[in-house]
This record gives structure tokens, C-alpha cells and sequence, in this order.
């Protein structure tokens, strides 16, 4: 009778006993990062906010979740690669940085969760039909980066009242979002009577030649299409801009702390401060196709 009592109370212990184990088998979901720098010291500055949303909503790193990040030294085609490797890791969610990221990831799988942020136009990228009809396995928050051209050159121009000529710097491996800049600026230099030369940037080298040619040609002031290669460039671009003695109009804030004269465009850490809200979502069980796409419309002049 007595090692009928003592089974029965260690059958009955037998679920208490097995539910820590089970929680400790219970995989920890892992979140890929595309970010569009060679290190993680290059991306701090917004890797720090990003992360910060996470802990915000109560997530422990490394007990909540795993960050699997990786770089692509600005050369987009690391995008492709790198999103292949997140795959290949079994992530539960892809947080894309940028456009040509969120292109990468797109094509890289059509189930893995994707939430993308500095997207200027993410309906024209094929990322969705429209901000409310999404489909498919992306989500995230998109900038007016576009729309901004013009309102950009127009505040040049206030600062600068003589200005009739302006260069316009564009990322030439990212032909989508460099045409519609050049077209949107151009329709804004025709009511301003002011004159455009574009030129086209592939690498951070072509900096230094870029402003000569410039200054050479006695154009006073450039516009910076707002681009991660432009931004990871900031204190070389005021150098070379306070040295060429040409104003730089930049699309974000922090470049005019390294230099930069004026900027005016979104405010990117407000961005990557709402990422945790959409994988927090799909975390818990949410269908991107059922995560409302963001614009984010918070600007700041500078």
C-alpha cells in the first residue's frame, strides 16, 4: 500500500517536475538585422534606439530574443548574401534597414516575417499594393524621402536667396529612388529658377573628385539625396564641403552636427524607436499582411 502511495505522489509530481524543462527547450526567437554599414560601431547611433524598443515592451536580449545582424559596408549586392545567410539561420523575423535591404529579403523569402524602416515609397519598391492592402510577408514604416526633395531644395534656397545653381548628389546603385529625387528636384528648380547638375555616387572615393568637380565649376552649394552611403560619409562630406567652401543641404540631422550647413528631412531615430511595436506583433502571432504599413512624418530642419 505504501509504494502505491509513493507512485501515485511521484506520478503527480511527474508535470510540476517536467515544466521548467520544457521552458528551457522552448526556442528563443531569433531576429535578423540587414544593416547597410561595415560595423556595428558604424550603425550604433541607431542600433542603440532599435534595441532600446525592445526593452521598452519588456524584452531581455539573449532571453527574449537573439539579434543575428549583419553588414553590407554599403555595397548593396552584400544585401543579397546577407539575407541569404539570415534564412539560412532560421530567423523569425527580418528587421530590414533601408530599401535595397527590404528588396534583398523580399527576394530572399516569401515566409519570413520582414519589417523594413527608411523605405521612401514602399508601394512603388512592389513591397505592397498600398499602405492599407499589403499582402505578402513585409510590413514596416517609410519615409517621405521623395516628397522631401523638393521641400529640400527649397530651403537652400531661403538660406541661400542668390542661389541659381545646385548640384544634387544621388547613390547611383539605387536607380529607383535616385530618379524620382532627380525628377522631384528638378520640377522644384524649374519654379525656383534655379539650375540642377546631377552627379551620381557609386563609393565613398568619389567623394573628394565629386566636390572638386563642383567647385571647379563654380556651383556653391549640393543637395545630398537621402541615402545610408551619404550619411555614413557625414564628417567627410562637411571636410570636404567647408573645404571646397560649398554649402551641403543634407536629409538628416546628424550630419549637420558633424559639419554638414542645413538639413531637413524625417526624424530617423523615431523610426527605429517603433520597430519592437511590429515584430512584438508578429511575435505573437500577427500576419504581416495584418500589420498597417507606417509613414512617418516627423521632420527636422537643422
Amino acid at each position: 500500500m505504501s509504494r502505491r502511495r509513493i507512485f501515485l505522489a511521484l506520478l503527480g509530481m511527474a508535470p510540476l517536475v517536467s515544466l521548467p524543462a520544457l521552458a528551457q527547450t522552448r526556442p528563443i526567437p531569433k531576429i535578423g538585422v540587414l544593416w547597410h554599414a561595415a560595423t556595428p560601431e558604424d550603425e550604433a547611433v541607431y542600433a542603440e534606439p532599435l534595441k532600446k524598443s525592445f526593452s521598452d515592451l519588456g524584452y531581455v536580449e539573449n532571453r527574449d530574443l537573439i539579434f543575428i545582424e549583419t553588414y553590407a559596408s554599403e555595397q548593396y549586392e552584400k544585401f543579397i548574401v546577407n539575407a541569404a545567410q539570415l534564412v539560412k539561420s532560421n530567423v523569425g523575423v527580418i528587421i530590414a534597414v533601408t530599401g535595397p535591404a527590404a528588396t534583398a529579403a523580399q527576394r530572399a523569402t516569401t515566409t519570413i516575417p520582414i519589417v523594413f524602416l527608411i523605405v521612401p515609397d514602399p508601394v512603388g519598391r512592389n513591397f505592397a499594393k498600398s499602405l492599407s492592402r499589403l499582402g505578402g510577408n513585409l510590413t514596416g514604416l517609410s519615409t517621405a524621402a521623395v516628397d522631401l526633395s523638393s521641400k529640400r531644395l527649397e530651403q537652400l534656397k531661403a538660406a541661400i536667396p542668390g542661389l541659381t545653381r545646385v548640384g544634387l548628389f544621388v547613390n547611383a546603385k539605387d536607380p529607383p529612388m535616385s530618379h524620382a529625387v532627380e525628377e522631384r528636384t528638378r520640377s522644384a528648380a524649374t519654379a525656383l529658377n534655379v539650375a540642377v547638375e546631377v552627379t551620381r555616387i557609386e563609393a565613398p572615393q568619389e567623394l573628394n573628385s565629386a566636390f572638386t568637380r563642383v567647385r571647379s565649376s563654380e556651383i556653391p552649394a549640393v543637395v545630398f539625396m537621402q541615402d545610408p552611403l551619404f550619411f555614413n560619409e557625414r564628417q567627410q562630406i562637411a571636410k570636404l564641403g567647408l573645404s571646397h567652401g560649398v554649402a551641403t543641404m543634407v536629409a538628416n540631422g546628424l550630419m549637420v552636427c558633424e559639419g554638414c550647413l542645413i538639413s531637413y528631412g524625417p526624424n530617423f531615430p523615431a523610426q527605429f524607436r517603433r520597430v519592437a511595436s511590429f515584430v512584438d506583433k508578429i511575435l505573437k502571432g500577427q500576419s504581416p499582411s495584418e500589420i498597417p504599413m507606417r509613414s512617418l512624418h516627423a521632420l527636422n530642419l537643422s
